[in-house]
């Protein structure tokens, strides 16, 4: 489309693009795959358009800021607070790990493809990168077993940054001509510029958010204006300083205590979905498919030494002396899959060193894009048979992620918790996040539907999801979206009421009872019915439950003697047997006669000489403690 609108050019590249990605989602495949053939399809297969054509001069500094907004989100997800639970390994892999990922690339591009040392070394730091938009959906699709999870999905974000960075000044390094001092200036110029700028800004920006000197209508474009002021102020005072600068500038916001960004991540997340759709459409469309043939069967076996020798001789050095075993280990090592990051720095750098002549340039397309597909794919397909076979994927996940953290949801989840499940309220309303964390339930503020919670959510130990929000709508995309992750018969969902509309739409089972439905639920648990933990035995079994009971209690799990939990739902009624520990909710006025039998004992221990006393205690006795 050389003649074409370039205003039409740009809204088919952004449908393309939205196109692809729905449909890697209906799929279940990672959508970098369709963006890429997307890409191929319209430029160098058909024709249909040409970037330099449509964008001009403006082409090279589009793709440069999209690939700061990228890093810069890196930024904003990476709290360090959070990488205490992950420990040494991340912190290995990140520095060990990538330095023999680096070295053991950059031998594999000079001895196996035979492309010049200096294209080999940027190549191999571009390789450093592995990619947490692709890692943490595998993670979550195989669902390994703790600490696994977790390791991954840091080392993923860690190593954004990190590779950026460390392709950074090779860059620098191979393109300065004027001697090793000089080359060495200009690496201190980068960190120093990058590094220093970012760093001013992130703090600048943080301290006028804290004082709220900044409206809340204005937070989300000051911040992305202040992003662009770090990017282009620090590459004008040194060449590709940017990167360095919006990395930094992230990490400096995501780790200010006082500060919330929670609202400007949850718009950033549309904005960076449609920057990556628009970004490598328009990638691949440059590339010509002479030069991702360039290399023929070599990128092949570039792609399998990196997966068969690099990645686990990394990842042996990194857990060398740690307490994985060597079925973690294994797994590890089979989990480094490139995906957005590493496409975006190599078109980016290769832009770069086309623009300052450098011969080569496209050498580093040729090398990472076919090994971008060729891992995606692989990892793809391998990691889950590969997690069965070593035994890491978790065994029978119990515990439970509930959508919506309002007071049902609560109540819920404290009951669940107290039984020794893992539990994370997910709600976009900070009110209610708030009230569930301080009273010690873990959670997550944003959508259940966005990008962030699918990188960002600790999941291990969970293996059922629980919609209860208002909103029927909400629940069931909630519910379809997380079917290949936890499967339908884990899926549960409360009636919102309207029987006509929800059982018509509603994915996964309908929890309790058909007359338990999201308003009754609601409305017993704020007039002060509580859910009460009860143990059947032998001695007190479900006949002496329901005496006990009668209809002022009704079950809504069930926990076996080794730890299983059943959720009741309409199709599967309660089983009471001895061994197992009811989760029933129980009436406000059953509550108040426990308390009153409570008092009264407390009383008649207290005065020690009432004749009622015995009778008492013996009807308060005949009323179950919680569990």
């Amino acid at each position: 489309m050389p003649d074409a609108n370039p205003l039409l050019t740009i809204t088919c590249l952004l449908g393309a693009g939205a196109a692809m990605q729905w449909l890697a989602w209906r799929l279940r495949v990672p959508a970098i795959l369709f963006l890429l053939l997307a890409g191929f399809l319209i430029g160098p297969i058909f024709g249909w358009f040409a970037p330099e054509d449509t964008f001009g001069n403006l082409f090279r500094p589009i793709v440069s800021l999209a690939v700061g907004i990228i890093l810069f989100e890196g930024g904003l997800t990476l709290r360090f607070s959070e990488l205490k639970g992950v420990g040494r390994v991340v912190t290995n892999l990140c520095s060990i790990g990538a330095a023999v990922t680096w070295l053991l690339t950059t031998l594999a591009g000079i001895w196996i493809v035979g492309v010049e040392p200096k294209i080999a070394l940027l190549v191999g730091a571009i390789l450093v990168l592995t990619g947490p938009t692709v890692v943490i959906p595998l993670v979550r699709h195989v669902r390994p077993r703790a600490p696994l999870g977790p390791i991954l999905r840091w080392e993923g974000i860690l190593i954004d940054p990190i590779g950026a960075v460390l392709a950074l000044l090779v860059l620098e390094a191979i393109t300065g001509h004027d001697g090793a001092a000089a080359v060495a200036a200009g690496i201190g110029k980068t960190l120093l510029y990058g590094g220093v700028l970012g760093a001013a800004i992130g703090w600048l920006l943080a301290r006028a958010l804290e004082r709220l000197s900044i409206p809340d209508r204005l937070h989300v474009p000051v911040t992305f204006g202040a992003v662009g002021v770090a990017f282009a102020v620090a590459n004008t005072l040194q060449p590709e300083a940017g990167l360095l600068a919006v990395t930094v500038m992230g990490i400096v916001l995501a780790n200010r205590s006082k500060l919330d960004i929670e609202h400007v991540l949850e718009w950033h997340e549309p904005l960076v979905t449609m920057l990556l759709a628009l970004l490598f459409v328009t990638i691949s469309a440059r590339l010509e498919l002479a030069s991702l043939t360039k290399f023929g069967l070599m990128s092949v076996v570039f792609t399998a030494v990196l997966i068969l020798i690099v990645r686990p001789a990394a990842v042996a050095l990194s857990t060398f002396g740690t307490k994985l075993n060597w079925r973690d280990r294994g797994f590890l090592m089979a989990m480094a899959p490139r995906g957005i990051v590493v496409a975006a720095v190599s078109s980016e750098f290769s832009l770069h060193l086309e623009h300052l002549g450098e011969p080569g340039a496209q050498d580093v397309i040729a090398m990472v894009f076919p090994t971008i597909v060729l891992t995606v794919v692989a990892y793809g397909f391998l990691a889950k048979p590969f997690a069965r076979l070593t035994g890491t994927a978790q065994a029978d996940p119990q515990g439970a992620v509930i959508v919506g953290a309002d007071l049902v949801s609560r109540e819920l989840g404290h009951a669940l918790k107290e039984q020794g499940f893992e539990v994370l309220l997910v709600d976009t309303n900070h009110a209610n996040t708030t009230i569930a964390r301080t009273s010690g339930l873990r959670t997550f503020q944003g959508s259940v539907l966005s990008h962030r919670f699918t990188e960002e959510a600790e999941l291990d130990g969970i293996g059922n999801m629980i919609a209860l929000t208002p909103s029927d709508e909400l629940n069931r995309l909630a519910l379809e979206q997380f079917v290949p992750t936890f499967g339908r018969a884990h899926l549960f969902h409360v009636a919102s009421g309207n029987k006509k509309r929800a059982d018509v739409h509603q994915i996964g089972r309908a929890l309790f009872a058909e007359d338990l439905d999201a308003e009754a639920l609601r409305a017993q648990l704020h007039g002060g019915a509580r859910i009460r933990a009860t143990k059947l035995t032998e001695q007190f079994g479900p006949e002496q439950y329901e005496e006990q009971y009668g209809d002022q209690a009704r079950p809504l799990f069930l926990v076996t003697a080794d730890k299983q939990l059943q959720i009741l739902t309409t199709d599967n009624p309660p089983a009471l047997k001895a061994g197992k520990t009811v989760l029933g909710l129980v009436s406000r006025d059953f509550e108040a006669d426990l308390v009153a039998a409570k008092a009264s004992e407390a009383s008649a221990a207290a005065e020690g000489a009432s004749d009622d006393a015995p009778d008492a205690v013996a009807d308060a006795g005949n009323r179950p403690e919680p569990a």
